[in-house]
């Protein structure tokens, strides 16, 4: 899983997952089983092509999953796709 903030206002961050479905780490499946256990449900789920790959991509409103970042980060591997 790839994440990205991106600021669209001083007081507005949207937070995107991206979920590569090539991925056979497993490790997409730890952070989907992290939202699960923590009730987070994405604002919007949509797929987007980035770098020749459809992402299937988890939209979420700062605000709501602020709390959760740290370990959300700590998951994430380097860089948005």
């Amino acid at each position: 899983m790839k994440l990205e903030v991106i600021t669209v206002s001083p007081n507005e961050d949207r937070v995107l997952l991206y979920f590569d479905p090539e991925d056979e780490s497993g490790d997409d499946d730890k952070v989907r089983t992290y939202l699960a256990e923590n009730s987070l449900d994405p604002k919007r789920e949509y797929t987007e092509a980035r770098e020749s790959t459809d992402y299937n991509v988890l939209y979420f409103g700062h605000c709501y999953i602020k709390d959760h970042m740290e370990s959300l980060t700590e998951m994430a591997t380097e860089g948005a796709p």
